[in-house]
């Protein structure tokens, strides 16, 4: 596909919908590819459970940081719910563990269908999971579209989850650094930078697609917040240490043009930016797996030419 088949199949209508051919894409890693020309032998019989094992250290970590930052501000209890931060690391954990959770739950399934038959090809173990034909792509694996299934609702889940946490925990690094950055201590580096290190890593190296229309997710999310906030204001809410705003660039009471600029901005402007930060990052993925595929394939083909002649 070329890249400006790319580009239109992108601005299709039904690519604001959460249908896909293969549900392999969100449990598996293309990266393989790259992992097989260190360690082939032993990947030709465990070519999944580095994913698995990767999933798992993330869905530690992740889990741990989020209780380290509940136990520092265990004092704000209740308050720490109104930060945007908050929001974006909630979403992202749960991602996080949902992505874990699919991903355990794929390879075991496909470990127990290879035990109850004598035929342990990959190829035909996805079939059976799918119910259908699949072919290597640059995005891991994709379906023979005679013969597909609908993913599940919780599969659709993640995939909104994934829109959602990804593009809203890059655009919370961002606004914090260029609007905020009032601290440097290790909590907000913690929670305002290393977030978007994990998110930049997980798209790299996971197999999950990425759609332009999908921004409409994180600006949803986006105005859902900018809502609150003003909902919060309107009923006489208090920010910490009882201030009358959450962030001073949202004070509505006291600088309502700024506030209302930097809403607008963030929602309608950097919220899309960032979800297409993560759109090129998908698309490098892809080139840099098909560059790879291509160039092991290469030594292969000539070795035929030269058996041929």
């Amino acid at each position: 596909m070329t890249c400006g088949q790319r580009m239109r199949s992108e601005f299709r209508l039904k690519s604001f919908g959460l249908t896909y051919n293969d549900r392999q894409v969100f449990t598996r890693t293309p990266v393989s590819l790259l992992l097989q020309r260190f360690f082939k032998d032993w990947l030709a019989q465990n070519n999944r459970l580095p994913f698995v094992l990767y999933r798992a250290a993330v869905c530690l970590y992740q889990v741990i940081v989020f209780s380290i930052i509940h136990g520092v501000l265990a004092q704000f209890p209740l308050k720490g719910l109104l930060y945007l931060t908050e929001w974006g690391y909630i979403l992202l954990t749960l991602h996080t563990l949902l992505s874990a959770g699919l991903c355990f739950a794929d390879y075991y399934k496909s470990r127990f269908q290879r035990g109850a038959t004598s035929n342990d090809n990959t190829a035909s173990d996805v079939a059976m999971a799918t119910g259908s034909t699949i072919v290597l792509t640059t995005t891991g694996v994709s379906q023979d579209s005679a013969q597909t299934l609908p993913i599940p609702w919780y599969y659709k889940l993640y995939w909104v989850l994934y829109n959602v946490s990804f593009a809203g925990g890059i655009c919370i690094t961002i606004l914090f650094y260029a609007l905020l950055r009032d601290e440097n201590s290790a909590l907000s580096i913690l929670i305002h930078a290393m977030n978007s290190v994990t998110i930049v890593i997980d798209v790299m190296v996971s197999g999950l697609p990425c759609r332009l229309l999908h921004f409409v997710y994180p600006l949803t999310f986006g105005v859902v917040y900018i809502l609150f906030t003003v909902i919060y204001w309107a009923a006489g809410g208090k920010g910490l240490y009882d201030y009358p705003f959450i962030y001073p660039y949202l004070d509505y009471g006291g600088r309502p043009v700024l506030a209302a600029i930097v809403a607008v901005l963030g929602v309608l402007v950097a919220v899309p930016l960032c979800h297409c930060i993560v759109f090129a990052l998908v698309v490098a993925r892809e080139s840099l797996v098909h560059l790879l595929k291509r160039r092991r394939q290469s030594p292969n083909s000539q070795n035929d030419n030269v058996t041929a002649l």
